[in-house]
């Protein structure tokens, strides 16, 4: 009788089983659901009514100040509403994790486009970048002039020279970039609100593009987490304020990051520094992999022959690349704005360290010194990481590679950091395992918001204001002490592990 039972359970298996884990899938789904309509009340009422870019968009460059000088409870309830978003979105990305099934597909996705949606009219409260990248499209879309030699100043007749910050700068940004603004600029016409939508847009889709990105690349080398990676980057309220409530570009370079860790995966090395390279052409920073790129394909390739034929088609057509995209602006090196990246200093510890210097010794011009060994610091860090790349070639080695050299460019060696910055990594730590490196880009991305709601408006709203170089000492170190704690914490408890997994394995 008992055989019997045996044999009809291996035929007829326990309902009861499935049944609890489709209520329970069921359940999970409800509450995902639940989460988005949360988030969405949150982005609506507590950012979206108070500081709506159709009830504010003829004040130029409008900040958070005046608000909190109306209603200094203001800035609480702002901090209050980003800690409940990131408490929702650690729940969403928890459950992202046990879901699968085209039902959590739709709601995440849905759930980020209507977060954006709600966040396109939200007026850019932490800087006015949005404007100068408007202003400088214009100068090239419009007016026929050189966004790389011409500056605002000499367009003070257009209707967005009141908003802009930058007046007397030319762009920071690359030709690719400058040729994006361009054409958006060129397309829209010269509504305020108008334009702002349209950048934000560009950004929205660029934001959509990182996303597909994330999901083709995990559904093809981890399909378990893949819904968890695409929450961990689509539903973040860093990205989301800063890509699409303020307009911040870097989206559109980190796609390339993105594109990158794609193209290697399908061992296409040309197409990995081509893809580099294109985000270099829009923010500098990408520049900072093409050697570990390199090396991966150097490592690949079976012989001299194909390293050779590598290394020659990926100049030449990088070269091209190069030449096209700086075709329309080139008039010298000056092209490059090399100059003024060695002058600019916040928030950093390299800003901390010059201001240390001039309150203590009283040096002054000291920047260009601490530039250069800002980035020889990081060119050794890039050169150590290189090194475990060679030992370890695998794909997800040289995501986790790129992950750790862009935090330690942030954490250590950038001279000017800003909130928005976080997002590099973030869209990489996408791509990894629930781990250090996950928790290190989120916990970055909120701590980097210090900067704009709690520790710039202590340091820099306060009158007398006390000397620039005081306030430097205190502000990098403020934003960065959560990250740098984090992530010696983090190597530590590595440490350990491979610590006790070498003595259980030793004799």
């Amino acid at each position: 009788m008992r055989s019997d039972l045996k044999s009809f359970s291996r035929v007829f298996p326990w309902q009861g089983q499935p049944a609890r884990l489709e209520i329970q899938n069921l359940t999970a789904l409800m509450l995902l659901i639940n989460l988005v309509g949360l988030s969405l009340f949150i982005y609506s009422w507590f950012f979206v009514r108070p500081y709506n870019l159709l009830a504010w968009y003829e004040q130029p460059k409008l900040t958070l100040r005046p608000f909190t000088q109306d209603d200094p409870s203001t800035l609480g309830w702002l901090v209050w509403a980003f800690l409940v978003q990131g408490g929702l979105y650690w729940l969403g990305w928890r459950l992202a994790l046990q879901l699968r099934g085209r039902a959590a597909w739709l709601i995440v996705l849905g759930g980020a486009m209507a977060f954006s949606i709600a966040l396109l009219f939200l007026y850019p409260l932490d800087a006015a970048d949005i404007f100068d990248n408007i202003m400088h499209g214009r100068i090239w879309g419009v007016y026929g002039a050189n966004p790389f030699r011409d500056v605002a100043k000499q367009f003070a007749d257009d209707p967005f020279y009141p908003y802009v910050a930058w007046r007397r700068t030319s762009s920071a940004y690359g030709p690719i970039w400058e040729m994006l603004a361009g054409g958006v600029a060129r397309l829209t016409g010269d509504g305020i609100v108008a334009n702002v939508l349209a950048f934000k847009l560009l950004n929205g889709l660029f934001l959509a593009f990182s996303i597909g990105l994330v999901a083709v690349i995990l559904r093809r080398t981890a399909p378990e987490r893949a819904l968890a990676g695409v929450t961990l980057l689509a539903w973040n309220p860093v990205v989301l304020y800063e890509t699409i409530g303020n307009g911040h570009n870097d989206i559109v370079m980190a796609v390339w990051l993105l594109a990158a860790a794609w193209a290697i995966f399908e061992r296409r090395y040309t197409l990995t520094i081509l893809a580099l390279l294109m985000g270099a052409l829009i923010k500098f920073i990408p520049l900072l992999l093409i050697p570990v790129a390199a090396l991966m394909a150097l490592r690949h390739l079976p012989d001299l022959r194909a390293r050779l034929r590598f290394l020659l088609t990926t100049s030449l057509a990088a070269v091209a690349l190069i030449g096209t995209a700086y075709g329309p602006f080139w008039y010298g090196l000056q092209s490059l704005g090399l100059g003024r990246r060695t002058e600019l200093f916040t928030a950093s510890l390299p800003a901390a360290m010059r201001a240390w210097l001039y309150l203590t010794w009283g040096v002054k011009d000291i920047g260009w010194v601490i530039s250069l060994a800002a980035a020889g610091l990081t060119a050794l860090f890039v050169l150590w990481q290189s090194r475990r790349l060679w030992t370890d070639p695998s794909w997800l080695n040289f995501v986790q590679v790129s992950f750790n050299i862009l935090i330690f460019y942030l954490l250590v060696t950038c001279l000017w950091f800003q909130q928005w910055y976080t997002i590099w990594p973030l869209a990489l730590a996408a791509l990894l395992p629930p781990g250090h490196a996950p928790r290190l880009a989120v916990l970055f991305s909120y701590a980097a918001l210090s900067k704009h709601l709690i520790f710039g408006p202590l340091l820099f709203w306060v009158r007398p204001r006390p000397p620039r170089a005081e306030l430097e000492m205190i502000f990098g170190p403020a934003v960065h002490t959560l990250p740098w704690l984090y992530t010696l914490l983090a190597l530590w408890l590595v440490r350990q592990s491979k610590s006790n997994t070498d003595a259980i394995e030793s004799p």
